[in-house]
Formats: C-alpha cells, sequence, structure tokens
C-alpha cells in the first residue's frame, strides 16, 4: 500500500483540504458560497461573436425561419440543446413548436458528422445550431452555409482551426476567462445574453440543465463559475426528466449527501449516458423529448407489465425507459467483460503496462468500449485501451481504434499526452485520463513497446494522495466531522479526502464484528470515542484483525453515524495493511 501526503498541513481542515486540491487560500471562501454574481457576463465571450449570435436567433424568430437543432450524443449533448430549446419555447412557444426541429445521432456520433447530409437532404432548414459540439467540423459547416444555410456553433471543445464563416462562440478559441464550462454552460450564457437583448430574465430556469451538463461531462470544479452554476443549479430541480430521475433514485442519492456533483453523476448521469450508448432510436427521442417543456408531459400510452396502454406522462414512461436501458447495457456490459478478462489471461496482456485490446468488428459493441475499459482499468489498476479493427474509403491503412481510460490512482495522471506524445498515434482526443485514441496497425508493436518503456518505473499499485496522517493520539474529531458534512464540496479536481491512521495498536476488545451473516462489518472502538469501521468484510478478515500483536496502518474517509440524536464520528477503511508487532 503506497500513499503521499499532498502538503504538511498548515490551515484549518477544510482549508488545507482545497489547498491540496489547488485553490488559492483567498478564494476559498468564495468557492464555498458561490452566487450568481460569480458568473461571468455573457460578453465575456468574443462579443462581436456573441452579439452575431444574438441577432441571429432574434432573427429567425421574428420571420419564422426553420431552425435544426443537432443533440450532441451524451449528457452534456442532451442538456445542451434542452437548455436552447426550451428557452426558445418559454420567449416564443409557438415559433418553437412550427419552426423548431432536432435531430438526434444514430450512434456515440458528434458535431455534423453523420447529420449535415440529412439537414442537407431534407431541404427545410434555414439555420442549424449546434449546441456542444461542431467547432471542428469545418467542411460540414462549409457545405451547409454552400447550401445557403447558416450555423451557430456553442461549444466548449479545443480547436486548432474552425470555419470564419459560421458563428461559433467556444470558450477555448477566445479569451473568456473560464476553461471549464462546459457546452450546457456556453448554451446557458448565450440564453443569459438573448436576455439582455430582449430586456428579461428567463435563463436561469435553466440553471439546472447547465448545472447537470456540467458535471457530467466533469467539469473542473476549482472554477468559481463552474461551481456557482453546479451549485445553484442543483439547489433547484425544474427540469421535468432531471427531477422525476432524481426521485426515482432518491434512495441512493440520499445515501451520498443528498442532491451534489457527486450523488447526480452516479445517479442521473449515467442513465443519459446508457440511452446515448444503447438505447434505440425511439427509446432516445422519448428521453430527449422528456427534456423538453412542450413534451414531457404529453400523455401517452404506457408499455409498463400490467398496465399496458393506460396514459401517463411521457416523463415517467422516459424513466422507466431509462431504467430499463441501463440495466440492458449493464448486462451487455458484463458479457463483454468476460470476454475480454478471459483475453487477458490467454494472450497474456499484463505482461504491458497498458492493458491493450485489440478486437474484432462486432466482437465488442463500439457505443461500450469506454465503458469496459473503465471496468477494466479500475479492476487490473492498469491504464486500457479497447481498441476495434478499422478501415474505412478514406484510410490508406489499417487502424484500431476505440477508447482509452487511465488508472485514476496511477502516478501519470495525463495519459493522453503520453500517447500523443509517443508520436505513433493517428489521434488521442480528450480528456487527460479519457479519451478517444487511433493506432495505425503498423505502428501498433512500437507503441507499445514505447509505453511500457514510459511506465517501466511506474507502480501498478494505488497510490493514495492523503490529506492528513494521524495516529491514535492526534486523530482529530472535529476535522472528521468538518470533511464529513462537505459532500457538497467533492467533484472533479476536488477529490473527497483520504485520511492516513498510522499504527493504531489493535486490541481484540475493542474489535466487533457487526452482521457477519448478512453485511459483515468491522468495528473498532477507538478510546476518543471514534470508530474505525470495514464494510464488505468476512470472517477470515475478523479473525485477522483480531490476532494478538496486531498493528493497523489504514487509508479512511471520513464519515459521521447519527443515532437516536447522538452523532459519532466514524473512519471508514478504504484500504489497509496490518503486521504483527511483538512487545517485549
Amino acid at each position: 500500500m503506497i500513499y503521499k501526503l499532498f502538503n504538511e498541513p498548515q490551515y484549518s481542515s477544510l482549508a488545507q483540504v482545497m489547498l491540496n486540491r489547488g485553490l488559492d487560500y483567498d478564494d476559498i471562501d468564495t468557492w464555498w458560497k458561490a452566487e450568481i454574481w460569480d458568473i461571468n457576463s455573457p460578453y465575456a465571450f468574443d462579443p462581436a461573436m456573441v452579439s452575431k449570435l444574438v441577432n441571429r436567433i432574434c432573427h429567425a424568430a421574428e420571420y419564422n425561419e426553420n431552425i435544426t437543432v443537432v443533440v450532441d450524443s451524451d449528457a452534456d449533448g442532451f442538456t445542451s440543446a434542452a437548455i436552447i430549446i426550451n428557452y426558445m419555447y418559454t420567449v416564443w412557444p409557438d415559433f418553437t413548436t412550427e419552426h423548431i426541429d432536432y435531430i438526434l445521432h444514430s450512434g456515440k456520433q458528434h458535431g455534423l458528422a453523420d447529420t449535415y447530409k440529412q439537414i442537407l437532404d431534407d431541404k427545410w432548414t434555414n439555420l442549424v445550431i449546434i449546441p456542444d459540439a461542431g467547432t471542428n467540423d469545418v467542411d460540414e459547416m462549409q457545405a451547409l452555409l454552400d447550401a445557403g444555410i447558416d450555423v451557430i456553433c456553442m461549444d466548449h471543445h479545443h480547436s486548432d482551426a474552425w470555419n470564419e464563416n459560421a458563428i461559433i462562440v467556444n470558450n477555448q478559441i477566445c479569451d473568456y476567462p473560464n476553461k471549464s464550462l462546459s457546452g450546457a454552460g456556453v448554451t446557458w450564457q448565450m440564453c443569459r445574453a438573448i436576455d439582455d437583448a430582449l430586456d428579461q430574465q428567463i435563463a436561469n430556469r435553466f440553471l439546472d440543465l447547465a448545472a447537470l451538463g456540467n458535471l457530467s461531462d466533469m467539469m473542473d470544479y476549482r472554477s468559481i463559475e463552474t461551481r456557482a452554476i453546479i451549485r445553484l443549479g442543483l439547489l433547484d430541480i425544474k427540469n421535468p426528466f432531471f427531477y422525476y430521475m432524481t426521485e426515482k433514485n432518491k434512495f441512493s442519492i440520499d445515501k451520498m449527501g443528498g442532491i451534489n456533483y457527486m450523488s447526480v453523476a452516479f445517479y442521473v448521469t449515467p442513465f443519459i449516458n446508457a440511452i446515448v450508448r444503447s438505447g434505440t432510436p425511439e427509446e432516445k427521442d422519448m428521453i430527449f423529448k422528456s427534456f423538453l417543456k412542450m413534451y414531457a408531459f404529453e400523455q401517452i400510452p404506457s408499455e409498463k407489465r400490467g398496465h399496458k396502454g393506460e396514459l401517463v406522462p411521457r416523463v415517467e414512461e422516459a424513466v422507466r425507459i431509462a431504467t430499463n436501458v441501463k440495466a440492458r447495457q449493464t448486462k451487455l456490459q458484463d458479457t463483454t467483460m468476460n470476454l475480454l478478462e478471459r483475453r487477458i489471461q490467454e494472450d497474456n496482456l499484463l505482461d504491458n503496462a497498458i492493458i491493450i485490446f485489440r478486437c474484432e468488428p462486432g466482437e465488442v459493441e463500439k457505443n461500450l468500449a469506454g465503458l469496459v475499459a473503465n471496468k477494466i482499468q479500475a479492476k487490473y489498476q492498469r491504464p486500457c485501451l479497447v481498441l476495434i479493427k478499422s478501415k474505412t474509403k478514406e484510410d490508406s491503412e489499417i487502424f484500431y481504434r476505440g477508447s482509452a481510460r487511465n488508472y485514476n490512482m496511477s502516478e501519470i495522471q495525463d495519459m493522453r499526452q503520453l500517447c500523443e506524445d509517443t508520436g505513433l498515434v493517428e489521434y488521442a482526443q480528450g480528456h487527460e485520463s479519457a479519451f478517444g485514441i487511433s493506432i495505425p496497425e503498423s505502428k501498433f508493436e512500437e507503441f507499445v513497446q514505447n509505453t511500457n518503456e514510459q511506465y517501466k518505473d511506474v507502480p501498478h499499485s494505488p497510490i493514495y494522495w492523503v490529506d492528513f496522517i494521524w495516529n491514535a493520539n492526534n486523530i482529530e474529531v472535529k476535522t472528521i466531522l468538518d470533511i464529513a458534512e462537505a459532500k457538497d464540496f467533492w467533484g472533479q479536481e476536488i477529490s473527497e479526502p483520504y485520511i492516513c491512521l498510522e499504527n493504531i495498536d489493535l486490541n481484540s476488545t475493542t474489535i466487533q464484528g457487526l452482521s457477519m451473516d448478512k453485511h459483515p462489518t468491522i468495528k473498532i472502538h477507538l478510546n476518543n470515542g471514534i470508530d474505525i469501521m470495514k464494510f464488505k468484510s468476512s470472517e477470515e478478515e475478523l479473525d485477522e484483525f483480531s490476532k494478538p500483536n496486531q498493528i493497523l496502518t489504514a487509508i479512511c474517509r471520513c464519515n459521521k453515524n447519527e443515532w437516536m440524536g447522538n452523532i459519532t464520528p466514524q473512519l471508514i477503511i478504504e484500504d489497509y495493511e496490518l503486521r504483527e508487532e511483538w512487545i517485549f
């Protein structure tokens, strides 16, 4: 077990944690209480481009032009498209109903790649709006522009080149101060700009969708603006699908401290992603419509067993379908995991630093590649690539393309850059630890050798970065309770703290086994009133803890137990080492 201390503690508990995550001391209080005034002006983007966007949308509404909204294929894409359509429906209801349509991707595609030809063929659209995508679709945009169709793009993805003839608002290609704003955040900001032009305040009604999009796209929570959007948006969830999904999963969400960044990321976002990856076109359409005010509460026939044909609100049926699709995806994911785990053994894939699967077309569902790569990295504590053999008409050779996931407790954090720096990949695009990758077949073996060399001194065991190291004599009860109550603080780049307990002398009289027949748990009660808990235990583990002369070092999370009005600080064991130490 490897653990390292972020920094020698200088401040009180939560302040130290936030400093360890990279916040400035003077910003901590502002971050914690982030409010609407901590959000940048929408004109902090390129002001001229924002003005063009506002004028073009208002012109379309005034002259009843036809608009197609491209719905990108992830939770940020769904929420971004829902923000702009719901906003326009609130401001211009009749216009939106008659003149705005949307288009969904058939799979996990993004932007205009598989949609622009359909738009051209329909010969209906005057204006295409692309929220959360499109900046890099230079040629596709030009094809639309050449056909007399204007293009608006509200995006947050990096780009080295974009179409100068389109209206593109993107925080990565201008001086906007917050680069950790997702497509939903950019789209919501543009609604605020339209508010300014129309002298109204409508956009804030859709702050909940901006929050969902930002946290689903794992935006850096250290940004004060991103914190404000997420904090305020989650305080008042209005969107039908978002609200119904939180109610459906209320029990699990409450166990994580209620509505917050992490609970929504665990119990709302995966259902949207499951629909995108594994839903049929009809199922995707059902879920997206339930995000929209004009469709969410339409009465439609239920397909629920025992209630077929009964009229129910669309959003109620959508939540049921999303739950079923998630279960279907999990079943397919488990089947895929079994296949890949057999291959690990058969092909000796653990001989390499990165577990790399080269699959034939049809062996692994392309839309599940990232999901199973994430499962493999967590289980085997190695970075993982799930690649599928590919050769399109445009390709001069065979490529292996798919998804990469870094081991989240690896010493090397920016795996994407590491892969790109080999000079052997066609591309490595996305986040540092979760990205799409393509490797030419001719360079594959060299890529394996290169990455093996770069990882040769990197341990495969998890590295726990801890905020405090305590022994039995200096455990801070207030710190445990402060951290336990800060469920709203944890998100991307602000991980929940680990505490290291060193050299705890175990005494069999303080060790207790709880619910050993159903939910085996070890409880260690210390003299200062603190309980150390080890869940998902066993009789064998209890016997090990209870042996004489055992010394415990443990990596723990902070918790509080409330029972009959009493609050007890707890430390929950995440990992541990026992050693025998005889005292003479």
